[in-house]
């Protein structure tokens, strides 16, 4: 399909990355000289100087074939308007990346339909989201959810005390209803096997039926976490603002840090119980009058990858439990991780993520989530009786490229399937797959 995006910064930057990965003719428009050099410099893309919503540069372009435009420029009013020119050219579906939670929230279909913007995406907030949702599961790195809700992938971290290290997987008895898909080691995906064996330092996905990944949980990880009910915030931006509302909202006590006053005085006006400081997050001497060394979790989420690191570094040094950062820059996650830090995010590839979850939506993608600045991909397709898989056992189909069918939905009913399972004519199977894998995965299965 031929898609267009205006913006070329970080999000536009990692969603045509994504994108060429499936075999998308992908355009990108960007004002700047400097980040057009950047693209050029990096990826297989066709490259256009200007303005985004100049209808003129657009036709030049050729609008007639265009599947999909994506605007994620830095101003929502840019975006809007790209989109509306975009439509008016007749691109049947366009997206809008759109910051201000005030226009997606009062934007009813009628009137979106109007503007010509067929899904805003917000990345503050899909972030909140996200991170949410990981708080509530203290013992593990990422937690994703599939078949609503009765089907869950989580990650976690093996320490040396974890009885699973040293010996084949063959040998373990895992819970039934779950499997081991995926394990990182030193920076590498590796799609394990009976064979495989867990090392100190991995970072290991197990994806099933959300009970049995729980059973996972409260048997090998359960006892390095508590539940966390105190947040300290660093940043009170937009994502700080967003996340802070969230965690009031589920029942966290919540402290923010913040420098800038305006920022503070924005956030008090959104919340009713969290405690919003004015202060430098850097500065000893307000951590301890602040008593922060009492928190359960301390998220980094100013816009300074360094400064995320030091503050979230002090905290771990204090004795809080769980450090989460957010970076500008997926190549820092490993890093990151690697000298402690115990969850790393990156908002542009959860952005990135959403927008993908749309453009192949129409190729019977259902559901997808990233893991580790794009390591690996967990995928949920819909299988038509046109599927090659349709009547076949899972012992008789051969997958093209790196990846394990973990999961298939099935109606209510949710099965972790073996060698003589058939996958049928309407079910929803739940993939986990190295990247390189997913274009060709969805090009066989649909």
């Amino acid at each position: 399909m031929k898609i267009v995006i205006v913006g070329a910064g970080k999000v536009g930057y990692s969603l045509a990355q994504r994108l060429i990965q499936d075999n998308h003719d992908v355009y990108v428009i960007d004002r700047s000289p400097e980040r057009i050099q950047n693209l050029e410099n990096t990826l297989d893309v066709s490259l256009v100087q200007g303005n985004g919503s100049d209808i003129q540069l657009l036709n030049e372009i050729g609008m007639d074939d265009v599947g999909m435009f994506i605007a994620v420029t830095d101003s929502d009013e840019v975006n809007m308007l790209s989109c509306s020119v975009a439509k008016i050219t007749g691109v049947p579906t366009t997206i809008a990346r759109v910051r201000d939670n005030t226009v997606a929230e009062h934007m009813d279909d009628e009137m979106r339909a109007k503007l010509g913007v067929d899904l805003f995406i917000n990345p503050e907030m899909v972030t909140a989201q996200e991170l949410l949702q990981i708080l509530e599961t203290p013992s593990a790195i990422d937690v994703e959810e599939f078949g609503q809700g009765t089907v869950r992938l989580m990650e976690f971290k093996i320490t040396d005390d974890i009885p699973l290290i040293g010996q084949p997987l063959k040998e373990i008895k895992f819970p039934e209803g779950v499997l081991l898909v995926g394990v990182l080691r030193y920076g590498e995906m590796i799609i394990p096997h009976g064979e495989s064996i867990l090392q100190v330092d991995d970072s290991v996905f197990f994806l099933g039926l959300k009970e049995s990944v729980e059973e996972v949980e409260n048997l090998w990880f359960h006892n390095h976490s508590t539940f966390y009910k105190r947040a300290v915030i660093i940043g009170a931006g937009l994502l700080g603002r967003n996340l802070t509302v969230l965690l009031e909202q589920a029942g966290f006590s919540v402290k923010v840090i913040e420098k800038d006053f305006d920022r503070c005085e924005k956030l008090a006006n959104l919340v009713d119980k969290s405690m919003v400081i004015n202060g430098d997050a850097t500065d000893f001497d307000l951590l301890e009058a602040e008593e922060i060394a009492d928190s359960d979790v301390i998220i980094a989420v100013t816009d300074d990858d360094k400064l995320n690191l030091l503050v979230a570094l002090v905290g771990k040094h204090m004795g809080i439990p769980k450090t989460v950062v957010r970076v500008g820059r997926p190549e820092y996650i490993m890093l990151m991780e690697q000298v402690g830090i115990d969850v790393v995010f990156s908002p542009r590839l959860f952005t990135a993520s959403q927008i993908l979850r749309f453009v192949r939506s129409g190729e019977g993608v259902l559901s997808i989530s990233t893991f580790e600045g794009g390591k690996a991909e967990s995928i949920e397709v819909a299988i038509t009786s046109e599927s090659p898989v349709a009547g076949k056992q899972l012992k008789d189909i051969r997958l093209p490229g790196k990846a394990l069918v973990g999961v298939i939905l099935r109606g209510d009913e949710a099965i972790v399937p073996r060698g003589n399972t058939e996958i049928l004519d309407g079910d929803h199977i739940v993939l986990f797959a190295l990247p390189e894998s997913v274009s060709k995965l969805l090009k066989y299965l649909t």
